[in-house]
């Protein structure tokens, strides 16, 4: 709620929104809704001297405000941001870009260091990280992704080797050019990727749920029996469905 100082509007225009211009004929209400236009464009020109004024003026001037109360402030000139550039078709991605110029140029933040703690993102920032962050959570490590492209590689090699079988049996007989010669250009790097996926699956099986299980097991073994008894016993439904979701 505005207090009695000096305001973006005058009391008499702020009654007149809230009642939505009700008593007042056209020419009034036109009248007036002229002058709130100037005074609203006066005041988000002022913003330009607001955007590095210093952060304790800003402290001084919120002190008396709860923090519901700032909440629903903050929650209400985000809409007008928001609004003002729907209706501009202003795109958010150039908007940011000129937010980021102004507090580039302004290098003298002593008084306003919360301008360097501004974080804005652009649509196509925000899905490159959770695109990223996604792709940690399911390739994991290097390790993760060594074995990934092992296998990619396996199925690679498996492919032209499985063609060159089946052409070689049953296209190739009674021709004169033998295609067995070929098939350990492909069988032998299959086996060879093959070998290096399994020996890294098995490495982290074992790292990560095996020997994990048999220290535990080692220092409590009791403990250990009753959690995986209660575990398959509690609800075989919901395991099996964690089992198959972390596959």
């Amino acid at each position: 709620m505005a207090g009695k100082s000096a305001s973006l509007l005058t009391k008499t225009q702020r009654n007149r929104i809230r009642d939505d211009f009700a008593d007042l004929d056209e020419e009034k209400k036109r009248r007036d809704q002229q002058r709130i236009r100037e005074r609203v464009r006066s005041g988000l020109l002022d913003f330009q001297l607001l955007a590095d004024y210093p952060d304790r003026q800003f402290e001084m001037a919120l002190d008396e405000l709860s923090d519901d109360e700032l909440l629903t402030i903050l929650a209400s000139t985000t809409i007008v941001i928001e609004r003002l550039q729907e209706l501009n078709d202003i795109d958010r991605a150039e908007l940011i870009r000129e937010v980021r110029t102004q507090i580039e140029d302004n290098p003298d933040t002593t008084k306003a260091a919360t301008i360097e703690q501004i974080e804005l993102q652009t649509t196509a920032e925000i899905r490159s990280q959770a695109e990223a962050a996604v792709e940690e959570r399911y390739e994991g490590g290097p390790w993760d992704k060594r074995a990934s492209r092992l296998g990619k590689l396996a199925i690679a090699f498996f492919v032209p080797y499985a063609i060159l079988e089946l052409s070689d049996e049953y296209i190739a007989e009674g021709v004169a050019i033998s295609l067995e010669p070929l098939l350990p250009l492909f069988a032998i790097p299959f086996l060879v990727c093959t070998l290096g996926w399994f020996t890294i699956i098995s490495l982290k099986i074992l790292k990560y749920n095996i020997i994990p299980v048999l220290v535990r097991f080692r220092r409590n073994p009791a403990a250990v029996i009753r959690e995986g008894f209660e575990s398959l016993i509690r609800d075989p439904g919901k395991q099996m469905r964690k089992a198959w979701d972390e596959l």
